[in-house]
This record gives structure tokens, C-alpha cells and sequence, in this order.
């Protein structure tokens, strides 16, 4: 018998001598560690299908495709599955979770029930659940609860509670989760928020209030929150931040503000802190004062997407020993103002300028960002740019010129961007490339021969980050290294060539 069949033979035996039951349509496997696990995905159950399960399974897996939801009810039926650590049903149109649903439980640690219709929940739905350390009843109706429905979750790390109907949080409402790290009320309508609610959270570190309707938080909220390392509090309508707002939150990491109402930053908002990530993104800010940023670190600093025209001259020069990615994309700064502001920042190594109306920045723009390794000029009105302004980066890895107005570039740009020994991406699609005779060809000989191009181009199945003609009318479209000489047409008249 050939040895490949005996392999099978005996890989099958092992199998069913580790499963004695699988559900029709389910997948009964081993996760990454090692943990018997059921999945059931195809959608259109009925009942969770635990006569045909092994009893010492660890992992249950049940949800389903979008467009065939499954319409299951929950019960005491787990109560001769001891060994199960992670159960997640969503998808499911759950009505509720139920008395004791999940008894014993003594071993699950994580419950994922999101994307059901669960609109109410009481502390007998989580009996035998002391071990529990996530709990994510996120996508669901939930509009009500008494208070301390968690209190049989003591050693709960993890609770989502995001995209449901909550307008208001009941008293006590997180009562006995003295454990718990990371809270997401956020796509609820609060509009605001009791600090007594919080005040059984005091070890929190994470808390997400994203889309919650919110136009200020109490003062007190912050002191209730010193162990507080990331604070999400996007799209909401905040207008204002007052000076040293988050003066109490000590340990504050990541905080996030993006798409509000903001209009000014004004001193010392962020006083005193040492930021990983500070989003500004999104809102309606047309100044910041020169000391915005004084006595502060801030790594990554993202300011997309506001109205910002021009720029204090030093305003990043009190977070230039820690600043490393900023992102002022979709602000139409004057291009003075720009170069000025970026001197000062010598540890810059992510720098995005996208979608600013640039059409032209100096030989000296980025002088003092030599550390820099991804630079986005997208979305720009560039036609020329100096191949002299990216000669101090030398460390510079990706650079990104699509979506501007280049019709050509000459053999010295080229060369300058070939002899950048660290570039490894070069992104110059999407922009108006004239494919006539006398200006294609130098551009035509490298995108053959050049690592760069390929390196954003398949050249197999001309991919959308290739270069394409623009003209002439006859070539538009026509992936640019696929043109043949008899493809190109002769220039009608012999204009000087702009050059970069």
C-alpha cells in the first residue's frame, strides 16, 4: 500500500479518535493554541446544535454571512461543557442571553455576543462566570439595565458595550468590576455622563466614547480615571478644551479628538503630557496658538482634515525632540508657512502633505527632516518639483507624488531618484503623463529597468498604481510600460520641456 495512504488512513483514525462528534456544516479544528474548536459560518441555524458537539470542546465558534443570518435563542444547554474558554455567537438574532445561559462557565474567559438584537441585560444572565475576562456585547439594542448587571464578572478585563441604545448609564452601573482595563461605550446616544457612573472604574485604561453625542465631560470624570493611558472621545461635538483640561489624567497615552467642532487649540491644553499619538483630525480648526504644544511630547500628531491656512513659526519646536509622523494633509497652509514650521523637526520620520493645493516647495523644504522615511505629496498641483529638495533625505524609503499634475520628468530626476539608495517605493501614478515621442522617452526606458516602478506597478496586470497616458487623445488610458515605439507619436511642435 503506498505510503501516502496509509498517512491518510492513519491522520483519519487520529481524528475521529479525537472527535467522536461534528455538526453537519460546522468545521471541527485545532486554533492556534492547540484548543479543540468548533465553527459553524454557513448561517441559517436554528438552535446551537450541542447534541452533535463533544462535550470537551474549548472554543465555539457560531455566526454567519450577512445575507443569512442565523435565528437562534439561548438556554441552559452548555451544562456538560466544562472545558469551553471562548464562545462566540454573533450574527445570530439573539433576543437575549438568559438565566444561567453559560453555567457552569467556571473555565470561559472570553464571551463575544456582538451583532445580535440583545436589548436588555441582568446580572443572572453571567451566573458561573467569575473567570470571565472579556465580554463584548457591542451591535446589539441594548437601551436598559438595572444596576450592577456585572457584578458576577469580578475578574473582567474587557466590556464592550459599543453600538447599542444606551442614553443614559443607570447607577453603579460597572459595580464590582474593580479589574476592569478597557471600557467602549462609544455609537451610544449619552450626550453626557454622570462622573458617579465611573467611580467603580478607577483602574480603567482604555476608554472609548466615540460617537456618543457628547459636548463636554465633567472635570470630575478625569479624577475619577489617574490610571486612564488612552482616551477616545472622536466625533462627538466638542467646541472647546479648555486650558489643562486633561490635567488630571497623569498617565494619558493616546488621545483622540479627531472630528469634532474644535476651531482653536489654545496654551497648554495638553500641558505636562507625554503623548504617543494626539488626534486633531476632522474638525474646524483655523488656528493654534504659538504655545500649543509647549511643555508637551507628542510622537505622532495627526491634523488632517481641518482649515488651517497658515502656521505659527515655531509652533513644533517645543515637541521636535519627540515628534516622528505629523500629518497636516487637506489644510491649504501657505507653502512659506509649511517650510518654516517643518524646520525645527529633525526627528521626523513619517511626514504627510497630502491634498494641500501645493504646487511648489523649495531646494531647502525638507533641510532639517533627514530622518525622514515615508513622505506623501499627493493630491497636489505639482507639474515641476526640484529633484534637489529630497536630496538630505537619506533615509528616505517611500516617497508618493500621485495624483498631481506631472506631464513628464527628465533623466536628472530620474537618476536622482534611482541613486537614493534606501527609496524602495516611488508612487507617480495618477497624474497626466503626456506619452508623445519627445518627452516619454527617458520615462518610458526607466519605468522598464527600474525597481522603483515595479515595486507599485504589476506590470502583469497593469494594476490601478501604474503610470498611464493622458495624451495624446489616441494613447489615453494605455499603461505606460506597455507602449512600443510605433506606439509613439511625434511631438506636434518642439516645446522646452519642464524640468525637475
Amino acid at each position: 500500500m503506498p505510503n501516502n495512504i496509509i498517512f491518510l488512513i492513519l491522520s483519519f483514525t487520529l481524528l475521529t479518535s479525537i472527535w467522536g462528534k461534528c455538526p453537519q456544516n460546522c468545521v471541527c479544528d485545532f486554533d492556534s493554541e492547540d484548543r479543540k474548536r468548533i465553527s459553524c459560518s454557513r448561517g441559517g441555524l436554528t438552535e446551537i446544535p450541542t447534541l452533535h458537539m463533544d462535550i470537551d470542546i474549548q472554543v465555539l465558534i457560531i455566526t454567519a454571512p450577512p445575507n443569512h443570518y442565523n435565528e437562534l435563542t439561548l438556554g441552559r444547554i452548555f451544562l456538560d461543557f466544562h472545558e469551553l474558554e471562548e464562545v462566540r455567537i454573533t450574527y445570530s438574532r439573539l433576543p437575549a442571553i438568559g438565566d444561567s445561559s453559560f453555567w457552569p462557565g467556571k473555565k470561559l474567559k472570553i464571551l463575544d455576543l456582538s451583532h445580535n438584537n440583545i436589548t436588555f441585560i441582568r446580572d443572572k444572565d453571567f451566573f458561573g462566570l467569575q473567570n470571565l475576562k472579556v465580554l463584548d456585547l457591542s451591535y446589539n439594542g441594548i437601551a436598559a439595565s438595572p444596576s450592577a448587571p456585572f457584578r458576577l464578572l469580578p475578574n473582567l478585563r474587557t466590556l464592550s458595550l459599543a453600538r447599542n441604545k444606551l442614553r443614559t448609564l443607570v447607577p453603579r452601573l460597572f459595580y464590582m468590576l474593580a479589574k476592569l482595563e478597557k471600557l467602549d461605550l462609544s455609537g451610544n446616544p449619552l450626550r453626557e455622563l454622570d462622573p458617579e457612573n465611573l467611580k467603580d472604574v478607577r483602574p480603567l485604561k482604555r476608554f472609548h466614547l466615540a460617537k456618543c453625542q457628547l459636548v463636554r465631560l465633567h472635570s470630575l470624570i478625569y479624577q475619577q480615571l489617574p490610571n486612564l493611558e488612552e482616551l477616545d472621545l472622536r466625533d462627538n461635538f466638542f467646541t472647546y478644551f479648555s486650558p489643562e483640561e486633561f490635567r488630571h489624567l497623569k498617565r494619558l497615552k493616546y488621545l483622540h479628538l479627531d472630528g469634532n467642532n474644535l476651531t482653536v487649540v489654545v496654551e497648554n491644553t495638553f500641558d505636562g503630557h507625554n503623548l504617543r499619538h494626539l488626534g486633531l483630525s476632522r474638525n474646524r480648526i483655523i488656528k493654534f496658538s504659538k504655545c500649543a504644544f509647549c511643555n508637551l511630547s507628542i510622537q505622532q500628531l495627526d491634523f488632517s482634515y481641518n482649515r488651517l491656512i497658515t502656521l505659527p513659526l515655531d509652533v513644533f519646536s517645543p515637541i521636535a525632540h519627540s515628534l516622528e509622523s505629523l500629518d497636516l494633509s487637506f489644510n491649504p497652509i501657505d507653502s512659506d508657512d509649511l517650510e518654516l514650521a517643518l524646520s525645527p523637526a529633525y526627528k521626523l520620520k513619517r511626514l504627510s502633505l497630502s491634498g494641500m493645493k501645493l504646487s511648489y516647495l523649495s531646494d531647502d523644504a525638507f533641510f532639517n527632516n533627514g530622518e525622514l522615511k515615508t513622505l506623501d505629496l499627493s493630491y497636489n498641483s505639482f507639474v515641476n518639483i526640484s529633484s534637489q529638495m529630497f536630496q538630505p533625505l537619506r533615509q528616505i524609503e517611500e516617497i508618493d507624488l500621485s495624483h498631481n499634475e506631472f506631464e513628464q520628468l527628465d533623466t536628472e530626476f530620474l537618476e536622482q531618484m534611482q541613486n537614493m539608495t534606501s527609496l524602495s517605493v516611488l508612487h507617480l501614478h495618477s497624474n497626466p503623463w503626456s506619452c508623445q515621442r519627445c518627452s516619454v522617452l527617458p520615462l518610458l526606458k526607466w519605468a522598464r529597468q527600474s525597481p522603483l516602478y515595479s515595486s507599485t506597478c504589476d506590470m502583469n496586470y497593469e494594476s490601478t498604481t501604474c503610470m498611464r497616458c493622458a495624451t495624446p487623445p489616441s494613447l489615453e488610458g494605455r499603461a505606460l510600460h506597455s507602449l512600443r515605439r510605433v506606439d509613439l507619436e511625434p511631438c506636434a511642435s518642439l516645446m522646452p520641456q519642464s524640468r525637475l
